[in-house]
């Protein structure tokens, strides 16, 4: 098994004794050869992901926008998250999280993951990404991390409340699979959900 944190896969207090599915999904993340389908287009496996990621949020009617390799740096320097119908709806989600962590005594836990999960994504996905980025400028390199931190930190953060009711359903395992085939999701606004 690989070691995907100073403290391993198999140390319970890495993240938490009792954690294997946030293990998993680590271990998921660890494995990921991180945007090896930069620039090709039209997935439809993609597509569908990005549209049950928007549709769990109520956002419905959702083209999906894939954006060539020259759009990027310009797409990137013009991204305004108060524009973002997406990240409209996602913005509150770390509060209701934390919440619902207080309240099923699981804080602890979920502050151990928002310190143990995006290290470890960083770790695993920074010399790829920048590989695969570092034409397009350093700001596009560190917009892409950031983004596969967050988006790998509130999957495992979902994650550790799985088991409560409502919680079931992670939706950013949507988005998780969509980084797995190789492509960075962007976000959107006006009926559109960029990846690329």
């Amino acid at each position: 098994m690989s070691t995907i944190s100073a403290k391993g896969t198999n140390d319970a207090g890495a993240v938490g004794a009792g954690q294997a599915p946030i293990h998993c999904l680590l271990e998921r993340f660890a494995a990921i050869d991180w945007l090896f389908s930069l620039g090709q287009q039209g997935d439809e496996q993609v597509e569908q992901a990005l549209r049950q990621f928007a549709d769990f949020f109520g956002i419905r009617h959702l083209d999906i926008r894939w954006l060539a390799k020259e759009e990027l740096a310009s797409f990137v320097e013009a991204i305004c998250l108060e524009e973002d119908n997406i990240w409209q709806e996602l913005r509150h989600v770390p509060e209701r999280l934390k919440q619902q962590a207080e309240q099923a005594g699981k804080l602890e836990a979920l502050l151990a993951i928002a310190d143990e999960a995006p290290a470890v994504i960083f770790q695993h996905s920074f010399d790829p990404i920048f590989a695969a980025l570092s034409p397009y400028g350093d700001h596009i390199v560190t917009t892409a991390v950031g983004y596969m931190m967050y988006i790998g930190g509130m999957a495992c953060a979902w994650e550790l409340l799985s088991d409560l009711e409502g919680w079931e359903t992670n939706p950013f395992l949507f988005l998780v699979s969509v980084v797995e085939r190789g492509h960075w999701p962007l976000g959107g606004g006006n009926g559109q959900f960029v990846v690329i």
